[in-house]
C-alpha cells in the first residue's frame, strides 16, 4: 500500500503554478500611459478642472449625464469621458457646456491654472471694442 501525503503534493502543484506564473509577461502598459499624461499635462489639468466644474454643476441643477447629454446633442458615453477628465476638449465643447450649464468654464479654468484674472481691467480680450489685440495691456492716455 501507497501513503501519498498531501502536502506535499498540494506543495508541488502550488510551487508548479507559482512558477508558470513567473514566466508569463504581463504586460500593463503603465509606462506608456505614464509617458503620455505627462506629455499631456497641460491640456490634462483644464481638462480635468472643466470636468470637476460640470460635474457639480449637474449636480447643482439636478441632472443626469443622459439629460446632458441630451442637451448637448451628444452620446451619454460621450459625457461619461467628459466628466473622467481625461479628453481633449474643443472649443465647441467647452461652448456647449458653458452654454448648457450656466458657466463660465473657459475663465474659470484659466483664473485656476494660470492665475488668468478676467476683471484685471488691463487685460482685453480681442472681442471687446476697445481692445488693439488679444492679450495685450492696454495703457490709457492721461
Amino acid at each position: 500500500m501507497i501513503i501519498v501525503d498531501s502536502k506535499t503534493t498540494m506543495k508541488k502543484t502550488f510551487d508548479k503554478d507559482l512558477s508558470m506564473l513567473g514566466s508569463l509577461e504581463v504586460k500593463t502598459g503603465w509606462r506608456e500611459k505614464a509617458q503620455w499624461r505627462r506629455e499631456n499635462r497641460r491640456w490634462l489639468r483644464y481638462s480635468g478642472y472643466i470636468a470637476l466644474k460640470v460635474q457639480g454643476r449637474l449636480e447643482e441643477l439636478s441632472l443626469s449625464q443622459k439629460e446632458l447629454a441630451e442637451r448637448l446633442s451628444c452620446s451619454p458615453q460621450y459625457v461619461s469621458k467628459l466628466l473622467k477628465g481625461s479628453e481633449n476638449l474643443t472649443l465647441d465643447t467647452i461652448s456647449k457646456l458653458e452654454e448648457c450649464l450656466g458657466l463660465d468654464l473657459v475663465h474659470s479654468a484659466l483664473t485656476l491654472v494660470s492665475g488668468y484674472n478676467p476683471k484685471d481691467p488691463a487685460i482685453h480680450i480681442a472681442a471687446e471694442p476697445e481692445s488693439p489685440r488679444y492679450g495685450e495691456k492696454r495703457v490709457d492716455n492721461p
